[in-house]
């Protein structure tokens, strides 16, 4: 009997039952997905689509995110200069669909006018004085942008245009969205590192472009449909313009 005991008792070994590390090392793996590489927030996803679907979905995703879409360590906005300024252009547009036409051109004209002038607010809140950072010009401009561009998107579905002002509009339209996108390209080529300063400039570039085409082929639409409707040049303080 002796002789069984210990044999027993070292069969019932406690420290056999208490060595879990086998059993644990799958649950650890699972809290470490993508084998330890963080997931990118949807801020800083952009300019990784590759289908208008993709481009879309992420969009809509960060709508209401407050979140800045720089990554973190790139370089200081400029104050002044072309990008600084480009958001004035929206601005500039909301006073030309004002002042030029004696007639509204298609229905909202006035309404389309006076949001031009709140973009113009937020995409410089957004793209200057909150570069970066966190902030309400954030959720702010991603919202009026957001509805903006769906309206003219709906202006092209609805209105009936002669084919020039198709041309003008899908033009516009297309070329917008690619300097758009290729600016986030630039932006996040390394996310989420901080761009180089040579695509950190690129970024600036493209950037500021998609501010100038949009309101620009919209003010050659405008100016186009006004002239085939017969809504000519007025000022409502003389009656006449010289633009």
């Amino acid at each position: 009997r002796s002789g069984r005991t210990p044999s027993k008792a070292r069969g019932r070994s406690p420290g056999r039952k208490k060595s879990p590390s086998k059993r644990q090392s799958p649950s650890r793996r699972r809290k470490s997905p993508g084998n330890g590489k963080a997931k990118l927030p949807p801020t800083l996803r952009a300019g990784k689509e590759r289908s208008l679907y993709a481009f879309l979905k992420l969009r809509v995703s960060i709508i209401f995110e407050e979140g800045s879409n720089v990554p973190p360590g790139s370089p200081p906005i400029p104050q002044f200069g072309l990008y600084a300024l480009s958001s004035i252009s929206f601005a500039l547009l909301g006073l030309f669909a004002f002042l030029r036409f004696s007639c509204p051109v298609f229905p909202g004209h006035k309404i389309e006018a006076a949001v031009c002038v709140l973009q113009s607010l937020v995409s410089w809140g957004n793209d200057v004085y909150s570069f970066g950072t966190a902030s309400k010009w954030k959720l702010a401009d991603r919202m009026v942008a957001s509805v903006n561009v769906a309206w003219q998107v709906v202006k092209l579905l609805w209105l009936s245009m002669a084919p020039l002002e198709y041309v003008v509009w899908i033009g516009a339209i297309l070329a917008a969205l690619a300097c758009f996108q290729k600016g986030q390209e630039c932006l996040h080529s390394r996310a989420p590192k901080a761009p180089t300063r040579a695509n950190f400039d690129a970024f600036l570039y493209w950037h500021a472009a998609w501010h100038a085409i949009l309101p620009s082929g919209a003010a050659a639409w405008m100016y186009l449909r006004g002239e085939r409707l017969g809504c000519g040049c007025a000022a409502p303080w003389t009656g006449s313009c010289g633009f």
